[in-house]
């Protein structure tokens, strides 16, 4: 069985749980949980479709692992938490450590929102939130209670009718804003695409900075679709994600979607390498993490004559 891939393969690998170790260099898995360097730094730990993620990170390395295995796990439910417990039934010292940190920036961020020269209250606010919402669903999947007293009177004090009614007041304005973005990212990725698909390299790392962070806040968003190119050279297809799809096997693919690719299928079980297309909807494709336009298959199938 292969045990060594690109790092753009890896994470997909882990994602799908069909062996249980791999391996690109100091980006690894074993059994559940995907790690970067070492064993000190668990990216995340499979649990059936729910996945523990951490919110820390370390290099820009390590960072780039915890953004591909993000990627990769688009279609599970995450949990997510500073320290990722590995072993289940002796995490008392993740959970204890994961409390604390949660503690200490919600209470960071409520006293900012004390602080009266401090005007942008919003994104606070949608800290705390989004913060508390971590924790809660964190002690509800491990049927945890907050004992620490600071800790609960900040969880009561965030449920006060003033404070949500600015939180609500936030959080819509960041919805607004986030759909404003994300309009200018599609946009961003277009000429991404356009390059990435023409192989430009040079093209890619002259882009403006702007135009990069807006394709990366794309990438990252869960309503991005997987965009698909032709590696001529080695007659394979590849996607967005860092997935490599030899020719002949997405032609298969192809084929047996038959009738799925002018309507909408369900339940279908179409493989493709390690992966399954699981459902068609009027405009995509589905296989795990990877929602394909149908508009890429047909562009591929029309440039191979298929």
């Amino acid at each position: 069985m292969k045990t060594v891939f690109q790092n753009s393969e890896l994470a997909h690998i882990w994602a799908a749980q069909n062996q249980n170790e791999g391996r690109a260099g100091s980006f690894y898995f074993n059994g559940k949980t995907i790690y970067s360097y070492g064993s000190h730094f668990p990216i995340a730990t499979m649990i059936g479709n729910d996945v523990l993620f951490t919110k820390r990170t370390y290099s820009n390395t390590t960072a780039k692992h915890i953004g591909l295995t993000r990627r990769a796990i688009s279609h599970k439910t995450i949990i997510y938490c500073y320290d990722v417990p590995v072993n289940l039934k002796y995490a008392s010292t993740e959970h204890e450590n994961n409390l604390n940190r949660w503690k200490s920036v919600i209470t960071c961020l409520f006293n900012q929102l004390g602080n009266k020269k401090i005007r942008n209250t919003a994104d606070r606010i949608n800290g705390i939130n989004s913060l508390i919402s971590e924790l809660t669903t964190y002690c509800q999947y491990f049927k945890l209670t907050v004992k620490d007293k600071e800790l609960k009177s900040l969880l009561t004090l965030a449920k006060q009718p003033d404070f949500l009614e600015q939180a609500r007041s936030a959080k819509d304005k960041a919805n607004t804003a986030n759909e404003k973005k994300m309009k200018q990212a599609v946009k961003a990725y277009e000429i991404y695409l356009q390059l990435w698909r023409a192989y430009n390299d040079e093209g890619l790392k002259d882009m403006p900075a702007k135009t990069k962070e807006l394709c990366n806040f794309y990438q990252n968003n869960a309503a991005s679709l997987t965009r698909l190119r032709y590696n001529t050279g080695e007659n394979r297809l590849e996607t967005s994600k860092g997935v490599q799809i030899p020719a002949e096997i997405a032609k298969r693919a192809y084929i047996q979607l038959n009738g799925c690719m002018e309507g909408t299928c369900k339940d279908i079980s179409v493989p493709v390498l390690h992966y399954t297309i699981t459902e068609t909807t009027k405009d995509t494709i589905k296989a795990g993490c990877h929602t394909i336009p149908k508009t890429d298959i047909t562009y591929i199938a029309n440039l191979l004559k298929w």
